[in-house]
């Protein structure tokens, strides 16, 4: 498989959240205020997985930049809502290729 260049990274990502993703909200704080409806992919931590902050029951939350323009990367201690229930966010890491923000990934505990 050829290198993707991060523009083919974020619409292969924003392809398959079409597909198989389901809407949640991410929140700066736990209020409605100014939360963003994004497509996102989630699943727990696998055993192998659960190591430094990581607890057993804490869940995966993979994102695209695609919409998070004015929003900006959730913030540490910001929620993601997953079923309707709000969940914080204690770690959220951005991922870069060749310094465009491709993807990012939350580990979320609640």
């Amino acid at each position: 498989m050829p290198n993707l260049t991060p523009a083919q990274q974020i619409a292969d990502l924003d392809a398959a959240l079409a597909r198989r993703g389901t809407s949640i909200q991410l929140r700066k704080t736990n209020s409605a205020t100014g939360q963003v409806t994004v497509p996102a992919k989630w699943r727990g931590y696998l055993p192998q997985e659960v190591i430094g902050i990581i607890q057993a029951g804490d869940t995966k939350v993979i994102v695209s930049p695609t919409g998070l323009e004015a929003f900006g990367i959730p913030p540490q201690n910001g929620f993601a809502v997953l079923a309707g229930i709000p969940r914080r966010i204690i770690a959220p890491t951005p991922i870069y290729d060749g310094g465009v923000l491709v993807r990012i990934e939350l580990a979320v505990r609640g």
